[in-house]
């Protein structure tokens, strides 16, 4: 509750320095809606220090919405997880760690043959297409499983000693077949 009482506290504060007569012509003059962003916060702090107040978490179920439209149908495109395998491949052909860009066109050169045409599209959003984005979610999720390392240089790739195992075992797999 102390900090719910903090937190409104310094948004009255801001609430009274935005409405003195300089500052509230200034934001007018720049357009800004910081008074109106305040004001919705306090509301909001004043909703939690009720429920805070309460003791009970409210029924409400909280729903995102997809902001591109429909996830697309099963089996219409690769899944993320084809990717994995290949970025692994791309990296041990590249010493362990790359650039993000030159593992990738690897990554596509490997998958060409696999993928569909929905792979090939752009995204809803339009930021790229399917299968680059997918394969940029399994690198994230690879990171989070400790095959790649987190702090790498930013546009670089690198296998953790995990990751080696794991490639390893790929290439392995390879050869026996």
């Amino acid at each position: 509750m102390q900090a719910l009482e903090a937190l409104r506290k310094v948004l009255e504060e801001e609430q009274e320095r935005l409405n003195d007569p300089a500052v509230s012509g200034l934001a007018q003059l720049i357009g800004s809606d910081r008074l109106q962003l305040v004001k919705w916060m306090l509301g909001e702090v004043k909703k939690l220090e009720e429920t805070w107040q309460s003791g009970e978490a409210p029924a409400k179920e909280v729903h995102f919405r997809r902001r591109g439209g429909e996830r697309l149908p099963r089996g219409k495109s690769l899944p993320e997880k084809f990717y994995r395998p290949l970025i692994l491949t791309a990296l041990i052909e590249t010493g362990g760690q790359g650039r993000a860009k030159e593992v990738l066109e690897r990554v596509f050169e490997m998958a060409k043959p696999h993928l569909q045409s929905k792979d090939l599209e752009n995204i809803p959003s339009g930021t790229g297409k399917r299968w680059h984005r997918k394969a940029n979610w399994e690198r994230y999720r690879m990171v989070r499983d400790g095959l790649l390392r987190s702090d790498s240089p930013q546009g670089i790739w690198e296998l953790t000693e995990k990751g080696w195992e794991e490639a390893k075992k790929l290439l392995e797999r390879e050869m026996g077949e």
